[in-house]
């Protein structure tokens, strides 16, 4: 048996690879059987998977690699796979199905009749024996009438061995292409299967996730909707008989998306990262309040968050500024600008009494890496104190922060496109990765999205934009 990897995203998408060997190595590194872009696949590591095969069986083992190892949604150490098995390398890394392929049968050589002596001796004297005077006597010359005759019937005999010859290649053409049909629409149907099951699963993995995460609900209706239609749609497309290419291509995707959104582990960051979250309350010089979110990244107490949380649209600055830390309950502590840019939607916050404060994990300094379908994750305050658990006097109220999850959109110089549900008081909210990193600060969204065209500020920018003290957190 040999077994066949059909790489469908990635720098290496549309090739497939086979393979006649125990051992597969994976990876980037050039030495691996297997092998992703180097400079492209960059989820991928210089020696990321190993699969061993033997007895029959297929066990494929993440040979610890940065970001993981992934079979149909689930991330393994050591796992053993079938046939059609959607493995991902790396959180948002390339995608790829896995194949058996029986190995093909070598015709066997035609064996070739040796003649005794005999046998060659008799050929011999038949060939040099004399021809029968019979043979070479002069036949009588036909009149012309019967000659003609005997040339159409000739010439017919072949027109009609010709006809013959055309019909049994139609017959059999038409049953070869038949054939080539009939394989073809059935392989479509196994493939069109196996994306639903997949999905299937995938969904089901992806639910539990977020059960256990408690992130918004929108997320999770998202990520339903989405497999539902999509599997609505190719059944209904399958049973038409219709092309389903288009639709088993969306699936593949979504399920890409899926399946990264399902890899990551969303309690850590929270844990990592929602204690040093802030609420923000700020009141203006004409009186007007407001509130936004914001996160801290130095211990003495340096917040960042947008520059129209504190800064009116004319120019005006706020006029009192304070804040409280994710969990607390009337711990209103003072702040004051220290910055504001005048390129980005950025702010710096300094607390006026320094302490000793919960950080963020880290700002990530370059967001190169950040791909379109890359998993997300928010926290801040929509809706500001109008969310569970955040009524109440201002003065006693508890901050609770809530997590929301996405993904990337799309990448720009100066903006890091979402989808994922924000509403009025994200505005500052920071955007992590699946490793648990800064990768941007919310600043807004479409306003005809319903929330769920979220912009935000590259973390690239505001590294360059930090107060030399604040180096420590840059990753």
């Amino acid at each position: 048996m040999s077994v066949e990897f059909r790489i469908t995203s990635g720098a290496r998408a549309g090739t497939r690879e086979r393979f006649e060997k125990s051992v597969v190595t994976i990876g980037r590194h050039p030495m691996n059987d297997l092998r992703f872009d180097a400079n492209k696949d960059i989820d991928v590591s210089g020696r990321h998977a190993e699969l061993r095969s033997a007895g029959g069986k297929h066990v494929l083992y993440d040979l610890d690699s940065t970001n993981g190892t992934f079979v149909n949604g689930q991330r393994i150490n050591e796992h053993e796979i079938a046939d059609g098995d959607l493995i991902v390398f790396g959180v948002s890394g390339p995608q790829v199905t896995f194949h058996i392929v029986p190995v093909e049968m070598i015709p066997a050589t035609p064996s070739t009749r040796v003649e005794s002596p005999e046998g060659r001796a008799a050929a011999a004297k038949a060939k040099v024996s004399p021809t029968p005077a019979s043979a070479t006597a002069a036949k009588p010359r036909l009149n012309t009438e019967v000659r003609i005759a005997h040339a159409v019937q000739k010439q017919t005999g072949k027109l009609r061995n010709m006809v013959i010859g055309l019909g049994v290649f139609v017959v059999v053409g038409g049953s070869g292409v038949a054939y080539v049909l009939v394989r073809q629409a059935e392989e479509a149907r196994k493939q069109v299967a196996t994306l639903l099951a997949m999905n299937d699963s995938l969904a089901r993995n992806l639910e539990l996730r977020l059960q256990q995460t408690g992130v918004a609900d929108a997320a999770l209706k998202a990520a339903r909707d989405e497999t539902e239609r999509l599997n609505r749609a190719l059944r209904e497309r399958q049973a038409a008989g219709g092309d389903v290419r288009a639709l088993s291509q969306e699936m593949r995707t979504a399920q890409a998306r899926t399946a990264s959104m399902a890899g990551v582990d969303y309690p850590a960051i929270a844990a990592a990262n929602k204690p040093a979250i802030v609420f923000i309350a700020v009141e203006m010089p004409d009186g007007t309040t407001s509130s936004g979110t914001g996160f801290n990244i130095l211990p003495s107490g340096l917040i960042v968050t947008n520059r129209h949380v504190v800064q009116a649209m004319d120019g005006s600055r706020a006029g009192r500024l304070g804040v409280i830390f994710e969990g607390q309950k009337g711990a209103w502590k003072e702040a004051r600008i220290e910055y504001v840019s005048a390129d980005d939607e950025l702010a710096l916050l300094r607390l006026v009494r320094p302490g000793s404060y919960p950080i963020v994990n880290g700002i990530a300094g370059d967001t190169r890496s950040v791909q379109v379908g890359s998993p997300i994750a928010l926290l801040g305050f929509p809706l500001g104190t109008s969310t569970a658990g955040m009524g109440g006097d201002i003065d006693t109220l508890t901050a609770l922060a809530t997590m929301n999850i996405g993904t990337v959109s799309k990448t720009l110089a100066d903006n890091i496109q979402l989808d994922v549900y924000a509403a009025q008081g994200s505005s500052g909210s920071p955007v992590f990765d699946s490793r648990g990193l800064v990768i941007g600060v919310l600043y807004g969204a479409q306003r005809e999205s319903n929330g769920r065209i979220i912009y935000s500020v590259p973390s690239s920018r505001l590294v360059r934009q930090l107060p030399a003290d604040a180096a420590g957190v840059i990753r």
